[in-house]
């Protein structure tokens, strides 16, 4: 049988610069909300809507605390968020590239 996986060869984001990797997370809270009447097993309910995830560039595109609108691509979806940049590391590795990671939150609805 075929394999139905998809490379990730063409993904993209819609920021400018060159990105080389990206991944998102959607997320969604669930509170404890068990009661004495939950015969001994937890109860819990869907809550909240977030999203976050990390990306690398090439080049320098924002800053910390810098709010963007971004589009992340794939052959499988699209995701359409405004982010906030939590957090910048420039990882310089001795045989390769110099890139910057990026980590980020969504703020706002998440399409």
């Amino acid at each position: 049988m075929a394999t139905k996986a998809k490379c990730g060869w063409n993904g993209s984001i819609g920021l400018g610069g060159e990105i080389t990797k990206w991944d998102f997370v959607d997320e969604q809270e669930t509170p404890d909300c068990t009661s004495m009447a939950s015969g001994g097993y937890r109860e819990y309910i869907p809550c909240l809507q977030s999203a976050s995830g990390s990306f690398e560039s090439l080049t320098l595109v924002g800053s910390v605390g810098s709010q963007l609108a971004v589009t992340f691509v794939n052959d499988m979806r699209s995701y359409q968020a405004d982010i906030i940049i939590t957090d910048i590391q420039n990882v310089v590795d001795v045989a390769d590239k110099i890139v910057f990671r990026y980590s980020w939150v969504s703020t706002g609805q998440v399409h």
